[in-house]
C-alpha cells in the first residue's frame, strides 16, 4: 500500500552582490559580492528564516565553484550582521543592504526571493512495517537580483527553476514536516540556483557599473612606538609589505530627515603592513603621524 504527501512552500529570494576584501597588491577583475538574506515566503513557512539561510549558503557555493566572482563568506557576513544588531528580515531592505555591503567592502549584493518550493514524498510499507520516502521529488523557483552598493541600481535580473529527485535513503528516519534538515534542502534548491547563476554570469558585464568596492578596514588600536592595528587579516587577503592609504571622516552631509548622503574625508597618513593574523594586521607609519583608532584603512 502506497500514500503520497505533498509539501508545499513558495519561497522568495533576495540577491544582491557580495565580495571578500581584494588582494591590496592589485584589483581583481572579479566582482566583489556578498549573498544577503534570502527571503522565505512559503506558504506553509515550516523551517521559517531556516529555509532562507540554506538557500543562501547554497548560493554562495555555487558562485564560488564559478571561479569568476569574489565571495565574501558566510561567516563574516553575519558576523557583521550581529555586530550592527541587523536581523535577516532587516538586511533585505535595499538601504540596509547596502549599508552592510560597504562594511563588507562588496561591491554588489544579492538579495531576492524563492518564489516556489514543492516537495512530494512517497512512502510505503509492508505489514506493520513503514518504508519512509522511498522516493522525494522537490521542484522550486526563484528570483534574483544583483544590486550596486553605491547607487541602489539593479544591476542583473537573474530567475531559475529546477526538479531534484532523491532515493529514499536520503529520507531514512526524517520527516520534513516536523525535522528541518539543511544538507537536504540545499539539495532540493540547487537545481533553480545553477540555473539563476548561470543567468547571472550571461549579464556578468552589467557588473561593470558596480564601480570600485569602497575600503572596510579601520584602525582599532595604536601603541606607542608607532606600531597601529587594523581589524582585518589573512581573512581578507593582506600580507606583509603592502601599504595601505588612512583616511579620517571630518564632515557628513545629511538631508532634511538625517539620512546620510555623503561624507568628507581627507588623507591623514599611510601604514605598512609589519605582521598579519589571522582577523587582524599589525602595521607601521610610514607618513603621517596623526593615526587614530577610529580612522578608515583602504589599499
Amino acid at each position: 500500500m502506497t500514500a503520497t504527501r505533498t509539501i508545499p512552500f513558495v519561497v522568495t529570494l533576495a540577491i544582491g552582490s557580495l565580495s571578500a576584501l581584494p588582494d591590496l597588491t592589485a584589483q581583481s577583475d572579479k566582482p566583489r559580492l556578498a549573498v544577503l538574506a534570502f527571503q522565505n515566503n512559503t506558504t506553509s513557512n515550516i523551517f521559517g528564516d531556516k529555509l532562507g539561510d540554506a538557500a543562501s549558503d547554497e548560493f554562495t557555493t555555487q558562485l564560488v565553484k564559478t571561479g569568476q566572482f569574489s565571495v565574501i563568506e558566510r561567516q563574516q557576513i553575519r558576523a557583521i550582521l550581529d555586530e550592527q544588531a541587523l536581523g535577516t528580515t532587516g538586511a533585505v531592505d535595499p538601504g540596509t543592504a547596502a549599508k552592510v555591503g560597504k562594511l563588507l567592502g562588496a561591491q554588489v549584493v544579492m538579495v531576492g526571493s524563492i518564489t516556489q518550493f514543492s516537495l512530494k514524498k512517497t512512502s510505503g510499507g509492508i505489514g506493520g512495517l513503514r518504508i519512509k520516502a522511498a522516493v522525494a521529488q522537490a521542484e522550486s523557483k526563484l528570483d534574483a537580483r544583483v544590486v550596486s552598493v553605491t547607487t541602489g541600481e539593479i544591476l542583473v535580473v537573474a530567475e531559475g527553476a529546477g526538479k531534484k529527485t532523491f532515493g529514499g535513503a536520503m529520507y531514512k528516519d526524517l520527516d520534513l514536516e516536523r525535522n528541518y534538515d539543511e544538507g537536504v534542502t540545499q539539495e532540493a534548491l540547487r537545481p533553480a540556483i545553477e540555473k539563476a547563476v548561470d543567468a547571472i554570469i550571461q549579464q556578468k558585464d552589467a557588473l561593470g557599473k558596480a564601480g570600485p568596492a569602497l575600503p572596510t578596514m579601520s584602525v582599532v588600536g595604536v601603541r606607542p612606538g608607532g606600531q597601529v592595528y587594523i581589524d582585518r587579516g589573512q581573512n581578507a587577503g593582506l600580507k606583509v609589505g603592502q601599504r595601505l592609504t588612512v583616511t579620517r571622516v571630518t564632515d557628513v552631509i545629511k538631508d532634511a530627515r538625517g539620512n546620510l548622503l555623503d561624507e568628507v574625508t581627507e588623507k591623514v597618513g599611510a601604514l605598512e603592513i609589519t605582521s598579519v593574523l589571522g582577523q587582524s594586521a599589525v602595521c607601521k607609519v610610514v607618513d603621517g603621524a596623526d593615526v587614530k583608532e577610529g580612522d578608515r584603512v583602504s589599499p
